[in-house]
């Protein structure tokens, strides 16, 4: 039967092996994949505009975390 901490301990283990062989692969192909990348002027502006409405719904959400915080503390 396992115990939760020797599983825990095993995926740690894991993870740090993933890391160790992951990580100097990455930095040494990293830079010979990367490609300048142009988007079309009709998907910057389509960034644009999510953007602003994204802006929009977390103000609107803020707003009423705040609103529910003010009308508690009352």
């Amino acid at each position: 039967m396992f115990k939760f901490s020797q599983v825990s301990k095993t995926v740690r283990n894991a993870a740090a092996l993933v890391v160790a062989v992951a990580a100097p692969a990455l930095v040494l192909v990293g830079p010979a994949m990367a490609a300048p990348i142009t988007l079309p002027t009709e998907l910057t502006d389509a960034l644009a505009s999510v953007g602003i409405v994204g802006a929009g719904v977390f103000a609107i959400a803020v707003g009423v975390k705040l609103y529910k915080w003010i009308k508690g503390a009352l």
